[in-house]
């Protein structure tokens, strides 16, 4: 299947990079709002257009599965004209700033008979469903405590920046309230939540604590301006299993109530990325219009649950 591009960023050349290891895709084209830019990755990774602009791509009928690697706020209107053309869309997270705009897209797809899906990397992972079984099966016991941090020292000008969808919310805050939902269920109630905001009015570092009907818990802690302990932890009464990378969850280690190491999980992967890539692939050859993976619906009670926290700080972007 074809796949272009837009965006030049880092995310950008990781995705490039996996589209090159992918058997059941090709680089068809990348879009950069600078066309000296876009010439450069095209020549880096053997790409056969380059366009200078996001609405010449955005035009091109041929342009096949299109993945938008953009700064969030230009997730939506560039998503937005794509759907409108009835092309297939993998967007990266978040896909918009706000539930409402997220709405506004996948009613744009159903009409349009488009496929649209969120590039949430953590939701495509296969050992995400071995974490899943430990947990259910019991093989630690209940589980009590989520505990998902996701913090890093960032100088990026971007984060600090509402009108460029600052802060630490939508960057790495989204991949502890997946791990909640994936991991514990999504029956949970905001009980408390507080955020440091910036001169600027971003969430720089903030606290949440999710409580669920049966008296689990999960607490939640992102920053962009320390570096935390970037990890994600689920605590049941017969051990624990500690999740290196709350994003990537590049290595998994279970460990029982004496803390001794009784199950280890290594993944094995090119970028990560990649099974995300495949998922799309084979949902639009299938004649789906999102992925089983992580379905419209999932994404919109996400986006639901970040409306509701930026609510209760004071955190609102201009050109929302």
């Amino acid at each position: 299947m074809k796949v272009s591009v837009i965006g030049t960023g880092n995310i950008a050349h990781t995705m490039a990079r996996t589209i090159a290891a992918t058997s059941e895709a090709e680089f068809y084209a990348v879009a950069s709002r600078d066309l000296a830019s876009a010439e450069k990755f095209a020549a880096e990774f053997g790409i056969p257009v380059a366009y200078g602009s996001y609405d010449e791509l955005i035009e091109d009928p041929n342009a096949g599965l299109v993945y938008i690697s953009t700064i969030h706020p230009l997730h939506y209107p560039i998503a937005k004209k794509l759907l409108e053309r009835g092309r297939s869309v993998l967007c990266e997270k978040p896909v918009t700033l706000n539930r409402a705009q997220a709405e506004d897209l996948f009613k744009t797809a159903r009409e349009n008979d488009a496929f649209i899906c969120e590039a949430v990397w953590t939701r495509f992972f296969p050992w995400v469903e071995e974490i899943k079984e430990i947990i259910s099966g019991g093989e630690i016991g209940k589980p009590i405590l989520l505990d998902a941090k996701f913090g890093l020292k960032k100088d990026s000008p971007r984060l600090h920046r509402p009108e460029l969808g600052g802060g630490a919310l939508l960057d790495l805050g989204i991949y502890n309230i997946t791990a909640a939902d994936l991991l514990l269920g999504r029956d949970f109630e905001i009980a408390k939540t507080s955020a440091i905001l910036s001169e600027s009015g971003i969430d720089t570092h903030s606290f949440t604590l999710l409580k669920y009907p049966d008296g689990r818990c999960a607490y939640l802690s992102s920053s962009v301006d320390m570096a935390l302990d970037s990890k994600v932890r689920v605590y049941c009464d017969g051990g624990y299993i500690e999740i290196v990378g709350p994003s990537n969850w590049k290595s998994v280690k279970v460990f029982d109530s004496k803390r001794e190491l009784i199950r280890e999980i290594t993944p094995e992967f090119v970028t990560g990325y990649e099974f995300e890539l495949k998922a799309c692939i084979e949902a639009i050859e299938r004649g789906e219009k999102e992925c089983a993976e992580i379905p419209h619906d999932t994404t919109l009670f996400v986006m639901g649950v970040m409306d509701e926290l930026r609510k209760r700080w004071g955190v609102k972007y201009p050109n929302e």
